[in-house]
């Protein structure tokens, strides 16, 4: 019987454990990386929180606060683009003063749609959408997609939300309804006079009118020649039938408490001084349409005062935000350009 061969054993190589000062470097090394990834990562999250405060944060800040709602610049943003975007002109002198005006009539918005229904105005959503379609020439007897669709389209190229383009539907529903209610209630009757004015910027220059007068010198000389109100200066300072109401408090109070024919002192009003004389008063006196509408004016723009002191209202736009909006304004024009 033959003999087997003895296959060799296989001598596999002992694996070398590394070295003490190998493992030292590779832990070196790690913690460099691991360092340098918390950094990276510490610059990151530095620039993304100076972002967020110099960026974000800032156009979140409540800018206008009207009882319980309050509005942000980055509202405010979009709101003055969306009025300049609508402006009939594209003057640049025009486009920067709705910076100032975009706030308050956010404010004034505001406090009609939040007053309105103390007056009965309905603001419901579905008066809004009723506005929504007749402003987009939708049939009320359109289904809903067909509406759907020209909603969606008149919001995206208003460049507001949702909220803010039914926002100015509901306040044009309520300032149109309102503005027809005060009208409404103006009486059809009311004090009237008819009276000559000069208005004067100054004390000295009011008394020194006031002396030509008391010596003698037409009123309408010196009207002419001295008033600073423009309507009624190249009339001798002459206005006619006027209803009790329509004139600033004490320049009111002068007209319907002076005799006829009798001569006022300098009287200090809000805008400014006068100096009146009544020709003639009526007790009762028809009023014209163009007066009642004046009127409901008048008594619209009370109500909403005493609206402004019973709510929290508040504006607070500071050098910073108003050169935000500034921007948005070069921005527009450039556009435009």
């Amino acid at each position: 019987m033959p003999k087997r061969k003895r296959v060799p054993p296989v001598v596999r190589p002992r694996p070398r454990k590394p070295s003490p000062r190998w493992d030292e470097e590779r832990r070196r090394q790690l913690l460099i990386i691991a360092l340098g990834a918390v950094v990276l990562m510490a610059v990151a999250v530095i620039a993304l929180f100076g972002y967020y405060q110099t960026k974000v944060r800032p156009k979140g800040e409540t800018v206008v606060q009207v009882g319980g709602r309050s509005f942000s610049l980055r509202y405010l943003e979009r709101r003055l683009r969306y009025e300049i975007r609508n402006l009939t002109t594209q003057d640049p002198q025009t486009m920067a003063g709705l910076v100032d005006q975009v706030p308050q009539q956010v404010e004034r918005e505001e406090l009609m749609r939040q007053g309105a229904p103390e007056k009965g105005v309905d603001l419901s959503e579905e008066a809004i959408d009723a506005e929504i379609g007749r402003r987009e020439n939708v049939p009320a007897s359109a289904d809903r997609d067909t509406f759907a669709t020209a909603y969606r389209e008149a919001v995206r190229s208003s460049g507001l939300s949702t909220e803010g383009y039914r926002d100015i539907i509901a306040a044009d529903l309520a300032e149109t309804a309102l503005r027809a209610m005060f009208e409404g209630q103006a009486p059809k009757k009311a004090a009237q006079a008819r009276f000559r004015v000069i208005l004067l910027a100054t004390e000295d220059e009011a008394k020194a009118a006031l002396e030509r007068l008391r010596n003698g010198e037409d009123f309408a000389v010196v009207a002419k020649e001295l008033s600073q109100e423009q309507v009624s200066r190249e009339q001798g300072g002459e206005i006619d039938w006027m209803p009790r109401g329509l004139l600033e408090p004490a320049l009111d109070e002068a007209i319907f408490s002076l005799e006829v024919g009798q001569l006022s002192d300098v009287i200090t009003g809000e805008g400014g001084l006068f100096i009146v004389e009544v020709l003639e008063r009526q007790a009762e006196r028809d009023t014209t349409p163009e007066q009642r509408t004046s009127l409901g004016s008048r008594a619209m723009a009370e109500w909403l005062q005493e609206l402004r002191e019973r709510l929290v209202v508040s504006i607070t736009l500071d050098d910073d935000q108003r050169s935000s909006l500034l921007k948005v304004v070069q921005d527009e024009i450039s556009r435009g350009q």
